[in-house]
């Protein structure tokens, strides 16, 4: 394995300090074993980064790390609102702006690198091995794969939108057809840390103990990249240390960390530990966010853990005393090696983590039958040590059926349906694997059935959504409400096996909202699919979006559902798009989960130890100041799934 790091620096306009970044990265990363070449000056035109791409891209091989960083500039053109609206144009045009791209030329040239095409050439790293880490410190990046000493990393030439939106057709039409289908709206398999959101500004500064302007993002990451045990940090953890730096001296610049957030730095070795909260601390105390949307409760267990730490190790137990206006006080039960905080508590050094101990969001019945086999009281005892389960009467709705045969357990969802198409062994190593299973449909139930914030957390209903069926040849087709069946009180869609659906955003309020959209699939998956931006899809007021667009072509393709491999068929099954709807960014990346897995009876000790908890990551704050409360709504698309390919020429297409 080899380590390689392209480090782009464009100096254009009024910044200072790009040369500095890419001469501060790469004293940070050669010490790290990474072989680092430069594209600064003149090989940092439009031409040379893209030859300069496909160069790592050609001496890439499997197994190798590839990092890609930008410093520069970042541009953005937007389509005026008196020009015509045109299927598939977007409204808005990201670029990096190389070193050329202000030198005259022919009437009408435009040499930004469009994001388009970074996340091509991202795409064909990323084909050659699955270690890939992007990192962009400019302005407008998160959709891209800097006061008087602040120096905002923009454009603000306001360029001509014909003149931006002419080159960027060429460049898509010139660009290499995709193959396969993305899962998501972005890489799922690269690492893209980002200096801020979409419509933000990244900057540089002047900061202590460098000789002259750096990039905000760049100057923090370097710092803790030279930290003694960054080794051991994944790329979540190092965010909650970078985003309080940059927030404490740009409150309004958020660093975003996309994509697998849990591996290690620069490794594809990942850490998850599902229900992972960041810890918080002021005068009053330790605590965590997001008590009300996330459903941590009083008396739920947690270890404290330092950054990079060892959760076997803690610093100390927490246990959660009160919850009010969104906010979950710990009190700490054990002192650790911590420094001193007002009123004599240990306070946790900066980036500790709570990882659960003992946690609960209600417990969900499961019926068990039948009542009399020899297995099950064992069995019975067996659920109601979960956090999440327990034994149904033989009266009440469940949220999945055991029923004990003679060759063992066999699991069905609510309506009968089975889950898996063998009987599980009662041994004790195949119940753990089964009650896991079971935990994740539990958690699935919880996502499903989030309800909109009350009282002060309430926001009003002023994103619109509008769901279509995408069909075989590019039309779409309404989901009309009034063709929907009724299902267990809430109206359902039916789809098939392979359909594509279009979910269309529009923001009809005065202020910023931040959307999160996830996939509730019929095993229990829980998918994110608003990947671009993990701290919801930003949306000005009039904004819209679509889900999704293809990077390159642009093509509309539609969020696709799919019945699951092993999943045996039957009736149509009930799945379900959440949308959560919040006022300021909130991380919701910890809803998504895997589905029933299909293991063998063994299940791993890792697929045993873990109890989920629905979390949330929220930006840092000065302490002492008062938590602003989150305001959010969730609204829901429900389908009922059939097996099989929707049969040609489909009088009730779109029902």
């Amino acid at each position: 394995m080899r380590q390689r790091a392209l480090l782009i620096g464009c100096r254009t306009g009024v910044l200072r300090g790009v040369d500095a970044d890419v001469a501060l990265m790469a004293d940070t990363l050669t010490p790290l074993g990474f072989e680092v070449t430069r594209a600064t000056g003149r090989g940092a035109t439009r031409r040379g980064l893209i030859e300069a791409y496909r160069a790592l891209v050609d001496a890439t091989e499997a197994g190798d790390a590839a990092v890609v960083y930008y410093s520069g500039h970042g541009g953005q053109a937007r389509a005026p609102r008196s020009a015509p609206a045109a299927p598939g144009r977007p409204d808005r045009l990201r670029y990096l702006c190389p070193t050329d791209i202000d030198e005259p030329g022919p009437p009408g040239p435009f040499r930004g690198l469009f994001a388009d095409e970074l996340s091509l050439l991202q795409d064909e790293l990323s084909a050659r091995t699955a270690n890939v880490t992007t990192i962009i410190d400019s302005c407008h990046s998160a959709r891209m794969a800097r006061t008087a000493r602040q120096i905002p990393k923009a454009r603000t030439d306001g360029r001509d939108w014909a003149t931006v939106y002419r080159a960027w057709r060429t460049a898509v039409r010139a660009a290499p057809p995709r193959t396969g289908r993305p899962a998501a709206e972005s890489n799922p398999s690269v690492v893209r840390l980002v200096a801020c959101e979409p419509d933000a500004s990244a900057y540089e500064v002047e900061l202590p103990g460098f000789d002259g302007p750096r990039g905000l993002l760049t100057a923090s990451l370097a710092r803790l990249l030279r930290a003694p045990g960054a080794d051991r940090l994944t790329w979540r953890t190092l965010l909650g240390l970078l985003r309080p730096a940059v927030l404490d001296v740009v409150p309004f610049q958020r660093p975003e960390v996309e994509g697998p957030a849990d591996r290690l730095l620069f490794d594809t070795t990942e850490q998850r530990a599902t229900g992972v909260l960041p810890v918080g601390f002021d005068r009053d105390g330790a605590y965590l966010t997001g008590a009300e949307l996330f459903g941590i409760a009083v008396g739920d267990r947690y270890a404290l853990v330092p950054p990079g730490g060892d959760p076997q190790r803690p610093l100390t137990t927490a246990v959660v005393d009160r919850a009010e206006a969104g906010t979950a006080r710990l009190r700490l039960q054990v002192a650790g090696a911590a420094d001193q905080a007002p009123g004599g508590e240990t306070r946790p050094p900066p980036g500790t983590e709570a990882h659960p101990l003992h946690v609960s969001l209600g417990r969900r019945p499961v019926l068990l039958t039948p009542a009399d086999h020899p297995d099950h009281a064992r069995v019975a005892a067996r659920l109601n040590a979960c956090a999440h389960l327990r034994t149904a009467r033989s009266d009440e709705p469940a949220l999945a059926v055991l029923t004990l045969t003679a060759d063992g357990l066999r699991l069905a969802d609510a309506e009968g349906e089975p889950l898996r198409s063998a009987a599980t062994p009662t041994t004790d190593t195949a119940l753990d694997s089964l009650t896991l299973d079971l935990q994740q449909l539990a958690r699935a139930a919880h996502v499903r059935a989030l309800a909109s914030g009350t009282g002060p957390a309430a926001l009003p209903d002023d994103v619109t959504f509008h769901y279509a069926l995408l069909c075989a040849d590019g039309t779409q087709q309404a989901l009309d409400r009034d063709g929907a069946d009724a299902f267990h009180g809430f109206q359902a869609f039916h789809a098939f096996h392979g359909d594509e659906i279009v979910v269309r955003l529009h923001n009809r309020a005065a202020e910023r909202r931040y959307v999160s959209v996830f996939d509730i699939g019929l095993r229990g998956a829980v998918t994110q699919l608003t990947t671009t931006e993990p701290a919801g899809v930003g949306l000005g007021p009039g904004d819209h979006y679509e889900l999704f667009r293809l990077p390159g072509s642009h093509r509309l393709a539609g969020i696709e559902l799919y019945w699951p491999d092993g999943l045996p068929r039957g009736a149509p099954r009930p799945e379900t798009l959440v949308a959560v709807v919040t006022d300021r960014p909130q991380d919701l990346t910890r809803l998504a989960q895997r589905g029933i897995a299909r293991r063998g009876p063994g299940g791993s000790a890792l697929q045993r130890l873990v109890d989920d908890v629905l979390t949330g990551v929220r930006d840092a704050r000065t302490p002492g100041t008062a938590e602003p409360r989150v305001r959010y709504r969730v609204t829901r698309c429900d389908v009922l799934l059939h097996h099989g390919r929707r049969p040609a020429h489909d009088p009730d297409a779109g029902r």
